[in-house]
């Protein structure tokens, strides 16, 4: 008998403390819409897009084409993790030719920039 109230208290205690969880957030919104407003491929520079898009969540180098020549890459995330399971996210990637802006990619989960990562 002590058994079945003990497990059942378990229970009860997981259930009502997974639904009491909050929504994770990590990164912050890459703000994709001041990119063609505020930067020029080929003519910004990295302090121009510190002062536009703020400091990276992270950085490295790619090469987009097997003939071509490796890149510095930084990159912006956001992701939003709420109890339903629906995780969102978007991510930036800023890409430069030495000092050079010299484009970018992003991309969302969803079809356009979801509510919840407009904060």
């Amino acid at each position: 008998m002590f058994r079945k109230a003990a497990l059942l208290s378990l229970v009860l205690i997981f259930a009502l403390a997974g639904a009491g969880c909050p929504t994770v957030r990590y990164g912050r919104v890459p703000p994709t819409a001041r990119l063609e407003a505020d930067l020029t491929p080929r003519v910004s520079t990295k302090a121009d897009v510190l002062r536009v898009l703020g400091p990276p969540r992270g950085y490295g180098r790619a090469q987009l084409r097997a003939a071509g020549t490796p890149r510095d890459t930084w990159f912006y995330e956001a992701i939003v993790a709420p109890p339903s399971g629906d995780v969102r996210i978007k991510f930036l990637l800023v890409y430069f030719d030495g000092e050079v802006f010299d484009g970018y990619f992003w991309f969302s989960s969803l079809k356009d920039a979801p509510p919840i990562l407009q904060r």
